[in-house]
């Protein structure tokens, strides 16, 4: 069950967000290859968490905590816009989700959490070496040509999937990475150039996204050593550097021609107006709004955005819209109530790789869907795992007291009878 359990994390990891084609804005429906190892993965899932579901009490009673109750009221949500989804694909991406919340659940009692993370980082380095290669020899399938205003065109590394896509597992890398150097698994020569390869390819994915939420997570990984004495003197001498610097470009006169560099760097195309959109996020959210009234209640079911919104990057680039668009404004609000607990698990979580992914899970969800794919992915797993795995912790916390307890009574109990000589003592 273990080795079972890890290879199919690993394999969703690396098939989830597969989609390797020459035309990555082209939008295919039906079943070829890739398709069809997405499937056998995710059946594996299903007879992995059906199993553990049947033979394990610890899976049942983790099943009926807040967390997994809320993800499985949003996929039921999700499921109820069937008869009038857009997409017929809807219902078997909600019965696909269902079985990775109970097959993870599963997963984090068989390998625990330092081996779904192992699987993860193994998933997401395939993903780093196939879009590096491709990147590389077969740019047709490895570059994403995104054309900007004014018939520019900045070439973004894919490969495997979406350059954003791509930038959200390399970044995940990046932060499995660090936090297995941390804890001891990786030894500093091998953990170096692995997240130096994954940051190289988190900035040729060039997903700002994808690297702001990462930033987050890694300075929440390392938060300890920034509050020592070292991290504050080092926080404070840049602090106040940039306090001179800018006191001595307003001085000159020179902000505008800074601001202006800055851009550049930041932005695809150096217009300030496409940082102040959220590089057209204002408009892609009032579409997506203004789909979401028009079925409130029901929601437009799994794989609507790439339909619906066709002329708007077809998707609605944040979590709570694309619940609320899958299955209405009530499975939204439940997204926003998970979001919420990866929030508190930030500032109140006791596991340091868990606050740290949630860091990343928060910002990441704010401006793209990340989460409830088609085929869960790295980003899925890793926020299932994050709700996921304190609730898992206080039941395995029941089941130590539990046991500890009925040693205790059995231990009173066996003392009860030697001490007096009962029944069959008195014959």
């Amino acid at each position: 069950m273990s080795l079972t359990s890890w290879l199919v994390v690993a394999l969703s990891t690396f098939f989830g967000p597969l989609d390797i084609g020459s035309d990555a804005t082209a939008m295919t429906v039906g079943l070829d290859i890739r398709v069809a190892c997405k499937l056998v993965v995710a059946g594996a899932a299903f007879l992995v968490g059906a199993y553990g579901l049947l033979t394990s009490a610890n899976v049942r009673q983790t099943l009926t905590t807040m967390p997994p109750v809320v993800v499985l009221a949003i996929l039921m949500l999700v499921g109820l816009a069937t008869p009038i989804a857009i997409s017929g694909s809807s219902l078997p991406a909600a019965l696909i989700n269902v079985a990775y919340v109970v097959f993870l659940v599963v997963a984090l009692f068989a390998i625990g959490l330092r081996g779904v993370v192992t699987a993860v980082l193994v998933g997401v380095t395939a993903t780093m070496g196939l879009a590096l290669f491709l990147y590389v020899f077969v740019p047709k399938y490895g570059m994403f040509p995104e054309l900007l205003a004014d018939g520019l065109v900045v070439n973004r590394m894919s490969g495997t999937a979406h350059p954003n896509a791509v930038g959200r597992a390399m970044v995940l890398g990046v932060i499995a990475t660090l936090y297995l150097f941390r804890s001891g698994t990786l030894r500093l020569n091998v953990a170096l150039p692995v997240a130096a390869c994954f940051a190289l390819s988190a900035y040729l994915a060039w997903s700002r996204t994808a690297l702001l939420a990462g930033a987050f997570g890694v300075s929440i990984l390392f938060l300890d050593h920034l509050r020592g004495r070292v991290g504050v003197s080092a926080i404070a001498l840049i602090a106040l550097l940039g306090v001179v610097g800018m006191t001595f470009l307003y001085a000159t006169g020179r902000e505008d021609q800074f601001v202006g560099k800055v851009l550049e760097k930041v932005s695809k195309s150096g217009d300030a107006e496409e940082i102040t959109s959220g590089t057209g996020r204002s408009e892609i959210w009032t579409k997506a709004i203004g789909l979401i009234w028009e079925r409130p209640i029901i929601g437009h079911g799994f794989n609507a955005a790439p339909i619906l919104m066709l002329e708007y990057s077809q998707a609605t680039h944040n979590a709570v819209l694309h619940a609320s668009l899958a299955g209405g404004l009530i499975a939204g609000a439940l997204m926003a109530g998970l979001l919420f607990w990866n929030v508190c698990l930030v500032f109140v979580g006791e596991h340091l790789l868990i606050r740290a992914f949630s860091a990343f899970t928060i910002l990441s969800c704010m401006t793209e869907d990340t989460v409830l794919e088609i085929f869960p992915g790295p980003c899925t797993l890793v926020w299932m795992t994050c709700i996921f795995y304190p609730v898992l912790v206080d039941a395995r916390q029941l089941d130590a007291a539990e046991a500890e307890r009925s040693q205790r009574d059995a231990a009173e109990t066996s003392t009860d009878y030697a001490g007096s000589p009962g029944v069959w003592g008195a014959s």
